[in-house]
């Protein structure tokens, strides 16, 4: 007895001690997120194990430690974000903070040995942001400009081909249509040409694309235990290979000899003729050709994201046919039978049912680097932290979402309109928000319209199953849903 209760003063003083020292903390004085017992080695990396989307364990995190919680993810220091008003801070408030890219072996590799080359993988810089304001008038055309009425026109015309290929199959992988289709759109938008279905040299740059795109948006426990990399050896050996073939396709096909042909009091035709200026007559910031060649790969290549989407989009339609018959109906009310469908139409419910495919998909946010310490829900984020910024948890909440797990796009429509929450965040904020959301949106507005004023999508047999969609990701396998197409 006198034992227990020498245990029980021992203890009731020692949180008296420690209450004590809490309360006397120093204005300004660092106060670290709360984080979890770690393991020796691995850090925190057995708590992902368990869950279908890694962000799911981030979500049961919030749960039992709050909001922003501290991680050791094997030799990677990590902090986890949850919550509109703290992915808000990381991403707007507080974005100049944290704006680099987490420096993963595994990107380095990807692009030539330095992740710089990258304009989704490079931390914030004045070459990149040079590289985004050449973008801007590409990515994000303005309603009624000549750079949007050029891009509606591609659309219509690559669209009207993908609708006329798809007349002649009754069933069939949507994927590898979708992917041409995208591709010529992203081709004749950003450098002026296109390539047929029957041009063996573009498909295969389809495939490498597709291959670099599923790839980056795989996560492995090497990027956190860099020991482990040599276990993945032959992997990054293929995709150097592929990421070579893509650069020779590049310069054999797309580019050819428009580099010496160009002129310096050219007018751009293109994104491409943007590049080679900026090149040839560097201004402020000048940009090398190897470097602007990374940056055109990298926004061709946001085909394959485009594509999987549509992909995975079409799959969620299978299983919703009031949601096909709804798009059909405001097709047939505002477009009709006789003319294509264009990105100017005013549909509202068909762009409502784009968003809720991207909610329920809940691919990640690109994880944010601190370029300097700093603070985040008043805690202390020290230098070199990762920041995952936890948009399945934005997606998916309960609190925020009525039957989140349900497919409802009228949750995006308010009195007529098109309505996207404040906390509906899938392509980020701030300065490095995704660069090519508005002709995600634009292309998937154009395609979703012209397959669905013509088809109407069944599964194979009737058996639902084979089209539950993976969420987590937009990335799919080569091999995916296989479609029944029934002709209106």
């Amino acid at each position: 007895m006198p034992l227990t209760l020498l245990t029980a003063s021992l203890v009731l003083l020692l949180v008296l001690i420690v209450v004590g020292i809490v309360r006397k903390r120093p204005p300004g004085a660092a106060r670290e997120p709360p984080m979890p017992l770690r393991l020796p080695i691995i850090g925190h990396l057995h708590l992902l194990r368990g869950y279908s989307v890694p962000y799911q364990a981030f979500t049961a995190l919030k749960l039992r430690y709050g909001p922003v919680v501290r991680l050791q993810l094997g030799a990677v220091k990590c902090v986890v974000v949850n919550g509109q008003r703290h992915i808000r801070e990381a991403l707007v408030t507080r974005g100049h903070h944290f704006d680099f890219r987490p420096n993963f072996e595994r990107y380095q590799r990807l692009f030539a040995g330095n992740k710089e080359n990258s304009l989704a993988f490079c931390d914030w810089s004045s070459t990149q942001k040079a590289r985004r304001d050449m973008l801007k008038a590409h990515t994000f055309p303005r309603a009624f400009t000549a750079q949007f009425q050029r891009l509606e026109g591609l659309v219509v015309e690559e669209t009207g081909r993908l609708v006329r290929a798809l007349s002649a199959h009754s069933t069939l992988q949507l994927k590898p249509l979708l992917l041409q289709t995208c591709a010529n759109v992203f081709l004749s938008h950003f450098c002026s040409v296109r390539f047929g279905a029957q041009n063996a040299a573009f498909l295969d740059l389809l495939s490498n694309f597709d291959e670099v795109f599923f790839e980056v948006n795989q996560g492995y426990a090497a990027d956190f235990l860099p020991f482990l990399m040599p276990l993945h050896r032959r992997k990054l050996q293929r995709l150097s290979a592929v990421t070579h073939k893509i650069r020779e396709f590049i310069n054999r096909e797309v580019i050819g000899d428009r580099f010496e042909r160009h002129q310096p009091d050219m007018e751009p035709a293109d994104y491409l003729d943007s590049l080679i200026g900026r090149v040839k007559a560097p201004g402020k910031e000048p940009l090398d050709w190897d470097t602007a060649l990374f940056a055109l790969e990298d926004i061709i290549g946001g085909h394959a994201a485009v594509g999987n989407f549509l992909t995975k989009l079409f799959a969620f339609l299978v299983a919703e046919p009031q949601v096909q018959r709804r798009i059909q109906q405001e097709i047939d009310a505002q477009v009709g039978v006789d003319q294509p469908v264009t990105i100017s139409h005013r549909l509202v419910y068909t762009q409502a049912v784009i968003y809720e495919a991207i909610r329920l998909i809940s691919s990640p946010i690109v994880p944010r680097v601190a370029n300097q310490t700093s603070e985040l829900g008043g805690y202390t984020i020290e230098k070199g932290t990762v920041l995952f910024l936890n948009n399945h948890d934005l997606s998916m909440s309960e609190e925020l979402w009525a039957e989140p797990q349900q497919f409802r796009p009228e949750r995006f429509i308010r009195a007529g309109k098109l309505f996207k929450p404040e906390y509906f965040l899938p392509f980020g904020g701030g300065r490095r928000s995704c660069m090519g959301y508005k002709l995600v949106q634009l292309v998937s507005l154009g395609v979703v319209g012209a397959i669905m004023q013509r088809f109407t999508l069944r599964p194979l047999g009737g058996d639902l199953a084979p089209y539950r969609v993976p969420i987590g990701s937009l990335a799919l396998p080569k091999d995916s849903f296989t479609f029944q197409l029934e002709k209106r």
